[in-house]
């Protein structure tokens, strides 16, 4: 930024603070203080785009090729066999050895565990090509397709290329994982964003520029609103199934200690539980009496929530828009899946919560909210919210 530049700002800073503390004698005032403010901040200049080499994190290590068992250090740091066997198809591919923590050869430098919120890759090669290996358990289920793919769309409005290798490729013809690498990289990174530098704005220019920028000003406004509200639209279905989830299953876990904990305190006084079951016995015969004196031939309706599957919303026509609709729906997906997992895990721990759970749920009509519960547990953090 060039000191014309810089001045510019400061003149656009100091009428937007004038304004603003004319503003407490004449509020209007305020209007103007914000437009100017808005030009004050549009005047400085745009930030480097985001680029794969600027927004990764590598993996931390000081290992080197003189240390016999780098291998064994790299090998185990794999989350599965599949990504193990495709690990050293690529070391003896491409004769892979170790630099500062990742893996180099000529024309090729490999990553691995690599954290990416929210993400962490499976493999990541010359800082743009994303490697994941794909084993059928995680990947072959409608649900999974998708969510790899939203995951895919994620990375390649990052910069990224994505290339995805089956697990039985790994594994069967290991030379052929090695090809897919080899033509991936010789197809090229994809085009990267590009900055286009303003030049200097003069002092003299200052007030005409800002006089221009208003109706930028409304339109990035409009814009605003326009994307919160598509947002808010294609999400918040979604959000309010994900909250209506969390309170039945948070009210079953509730009732569930509440009933372990009462059974645990019969079990240990047997006096206590013979006083309890003549106390229950006879309010459930009150309840039961009452009822037929008043309610008659009026059935009582079960209690019943309705809760609406979460799918992914339709896409819309606006790519930024739908692109942070996408992220809005991975970051709600990705909390439903650990919150889902606590739960499992909770149970896991004290399965004597699991049929009070169920009871409970299903009392409800929540019979698909316990289906949830009963799943396979999913590993989760910053790789696996969309595996």
């Amino acid at each position: 930024m060039d000191s014309a530049h810089k001045t510019a700002i400061i003149i656009r800073g100091t009428i937007t603070a004038v304004l603003f503390l004319a503003g407490f004698a004449f509020p209007l005032i305020w209007i103007a203080a914000a437009f100017f403010a808005y030009t004050t901040y549009s005047a400085f200049p745009d930030p480097e785009p985001d680029t794969p080499e600027n927004m990764y994190r590598p993996r931390q290590s000081t290992v080197t090729a003189d240390n016999p068992d780098w291998r064994e250090y790299f090998l185990t740091a794999c989350e599965s066999p599949a990504e193990t066997a495709f690990l050293e198809a690529m070391i003896n591919g491409y004769g892979l050895k170790p630099d500062n923590g990742i893996l180099i050869a000529a024309g090729i430098e490999m990553d691995m565990q690599t954290e990416y919120k929210p993400y962490r890759l499976d493999f990541l090669i010359n800082k743009w090509l994303v490697v994941e290996v794909d084993g059928a358990a995680w990947h072959s289920s409608s649900e999974a397709v998708e969510r790899d793919g939203i995951r895919d769309e994620f990375f390649k409005a990052k910069g990224f290329s994505v290339l995805r290798i089956p697990a039985k490729t790994v594994f069967q013809t290991p030379t052929k994982a090695v090809d897919m690498v080899r033509a991936a990289i010789a197809r090229g990174r994809p085009p990267q964003k590009v900055v286009v530098k303003s030049p200097p704005i003069s002092v003299a220019k200052t007030f005409t520029n800002s006089a221009k920028s208003v109706g930028k000003f409304l339109d990035d406004l409009d814009a605003h609103v326009t994307k919160a509200t598509a947002i808010d639209k294609a999400i918040g279905p979604a959000k309010q199934a994900f909250s209506t989830e969390k309170t039945v299953v948070d009210s079953a876990m509730k009732t569930a200690r509440q009933a372990v904990d009462l059974e645990a305190q019969l079990s240990a006084d047997p006096n206590l539980r013979k006083h309890f079951d003549a106390t229950h016995a006879e309010l459930e015969e009150l309840i039961q009496s009452t009822k037929a004196k008043y309610v008659r031939d009026k059935p009582e309706a079960p209690t019943t929530i309705t809760i609406s599957p979460i799918t992914r919303p339709e896409s819309h026509p606006d790519s930024n828009i739908n692109a942070a609709i996408l992220l809005a729906y991975l970051n709600l997906t990705g909390d439903r899946a650990r919150y889902f997992n606590d739960v499992r895990a909770q149970i896991s721990n004290d399965p004597r919560l699991s049929s009070h759970v169920k009871e409970h749920l299903e009392r409800l009509g929540c019979h698909a909210v316990w289906t949830e519960i009963e799943k396979r547990p999913q590993p989760f953090g910053i790789k696996s919210d969309l595996l």
